[in-house]
């Protein structure tokens, strides 16, 4: 249903698309609502946060575009994700903006409407289960429970100099990955007593789930630690907590591909790991492109996987970048500048891409060069249509595969039991990204093949 956009960027009603703003939940993909489910099939484009799921991106056709931000860690800044949004609809696009958790409660869902009201695009809000709710179910925290507690705030833990401590029996703290003992201090202020229970729930509902407990007193005499993604949850129920809660019993086991139809889901919770470089396809026009590197006058990188990606291939082939001082090296996001800085690549940095792939308007043009642009497997027309316009020939070479693979969440090792191979060359993809298997986890293949390449890559 995508439809080419008018010259002058604001089609007619009748071509204007369609947003839709949709929690995905606290991060076990099984907690997707099914409308939600509904839309993403039906989306042409999916712009998604740090904290949604890999595997639940999986299952969708539509363009993906990671617009992740963490703490001093910013892919996109919010206003850019508006205009991101905002691009995407006056293509005449439906569009799934996907965020962690739900919209509407600390997810900046209302900022989002409010752009979309001011250029007359119509939306929905497709609510999603909020990480109060994740974290009290798969601890058995209950947040509201008799003869303990009648009423539940939700509260953020910033600014640390305004946190709020409302009057109510449980409290619960979102965003206090480094902010905890501050969150406390404000609590003990407002009369609690130091003996009141307190959970921090990291990662709620995902196979890496962790709960530290204990008393108010006992978290403020500890050293500072950062848990991040984390929920800081304060009250009486918290005596209600299992040690071996339902969900903790439960063994974890990663999967490479198939086989999640042999593990029992009320015994076993199924973790999946795509392990996908780019295809042989790919991998031999990257070998050429490199090789070929003196053909181009500008080396392009929009985004800072894009760097990660191409730095890898390049370094694989027994280059670095020495092998790179016959172009101009441009970055098309400070992120991406900071990536090539830390291998040592002062690039320059392509003016006016922060706010969603726009011309640049400022000095650093590029305009007659032969362009080499890494990019993933799904680049950004609008930006290679803005640098040809100018006078460039561009040619975009896929080094990554966009959506799962931009997040580079690293599965944690020491949670898993199992870990399940479907073929070969998952054996291999995965070796690259983790050289060694602990003797604690159980490894099973689908065949003895895949059981000979594991026995040769890691040497059991």
């Amino acid at each position: 249903m995508t439809t080419t956009p008018p010259e002058n960027g604001q089609p007619a009603d009748g071509l204007r698309g369609y947003v839709y703003i949709i929690g995905a939940g606290p991060g076990d993909p099984e907690l997707l609502t099914l409308k939600a489910d509904r839309v993403l099939h039906e989306s042409d484009v999916i712009l998604y946060d740090d904290l949604v799921p890999a595997s639940l991106l999986e299952r969708y056709g539509a363009q993906k575009i990671y617009t992740g931000k963490r703490k001093d860690s910013h892919h996109f800044e919010q206003e850019a994700i508006n205009e991101e949004i905002v691009r995407h609809a006056l293509q005449g696009r439906t569009v799934a903006r996907l965020k962690g958790g739900d919209p509407f409660v600390f997810g900046r869902g209302g900022e989002e409407i409010d752009v979309l009201r001011q250029h007359g695009i119509r939306y929905e809000i497709v609510p999603g289960i909020t990480a109060a709710y994740g974290a009290s179910a798969y601890t058995e925290i209950p947040l509201t429970m008799r003869k303990l507690s009648s009423s539940v705030a939700f509260c953020t833990g910033h600014p640390v100099n305004k946190i709020q401590v409302p009057d109510a029996d449980t409290l619960v703290y979102y965003m206090v990955a480094s902010t905890v003992h501050e969150v406390l201090d404000a609590v003990v202020s407002k009369g609690r007593a130091e003996d009141t229970r307190v959970a921090v729930v990291q990662n709620a509902t995902r196979y890496n789930q962790k709960v530290f407990t204990g008393t108010i007193g006992e978290f403020r005499r500890r050293e500072k630690a950062v848990y991040s993604p984390a929920l800081l949850i304060i009250g009486d129920n918290i005596s209600q907590f299992i040690d071996q809660n339902w969900y903790s019993r439960k063994k974890k086991v990663l999967l490479t591909g198939g086989g999640e139809s042999l593990y029992d889901p009320r015994e076993y919770v199924t973790v999946h790991v795509p392990c996908r470089p780019v295809g042989d396809a790919d991998r031999e026009l990257v070998r050429k492109a490199i090789e070929g590197i003196g053909g181009y006058t500008v080396l392009f990188f929009p985004d800072r996987f894009s760097v990660k990606f191409f730095l890898r291939y390049l370094f694989g082939s027994g280059r670095d970048v020495r092998h790179l001082s016959g172009c101009r090296i441009f970055a098309g996001s400070k992120a991406a500048s900071l990536e090539l800085h830390h291998s040592g690549v002062n690039a320059e940095l392509y003016e006016g891409l922060e706010s969603g792939g726009q011309k640049a308007t400022g000095e650093k043009k590029i305009t007659g060069g032969e362009i080499l642009m890494p990019c993933s497997d799904h680049g950004d027309a609008s930006l290679v249509a803005s640098l040809t316009a100018l006078g460039n020939r561009v040619m975009p070479l896929a080094v990554y595969m966009q959506g799962v693979q931009e997040q580079e969440e690293r599965i944690d090792l020491g949670f898993i039991d199992e870990i399940r191979f479907s073929s070969p060359s998952c054996v291999r993809n995965f070796g690259t990204l983790y050289p060694s298997i602990s003797a604690a986890i159980t490894v099973s293949t689908a065949d003895e093949q895949t059981r000979a390449e594991y026995r040769r890559v890691f040497g059991a």
